[in-house]
């Protein structure tokens, strides 16, 4: 029984470390960059609007965690 509550401990206290680290805050990819939703980019890319004379969709992030941006 001991050592299932020190695996049970350890996997919560490095959950606990992982999900708390400064690394998951996203900054945005330049100055004039505001946050988007998904539907959003989807929407702006299937009228192919990814990139206009106005500004610009960006996608960042690794492919589980995914951002999406609008910059100007």
């Amino acid at each position: 029984m001991g050592a299932k509550r020190a695996g049970f401990c350890c996997a919560a206290l490095a959950a606990l470390l992982l999900f708390s680290s400064p690394g998951f805050a996203q900054q945005p990819p330049g100055p004039n960059c505001r946050r988007v939703s998904k539907v959003e980019y989807d929407s702006a890319k299937s009228y192919f609007l990814l990139r206009t004379k106005f500004g610009a969709y960006l996608r960042t992030g690794p492919f589980w965690r995914r951002y999406y941006w609008y910059c100007r």
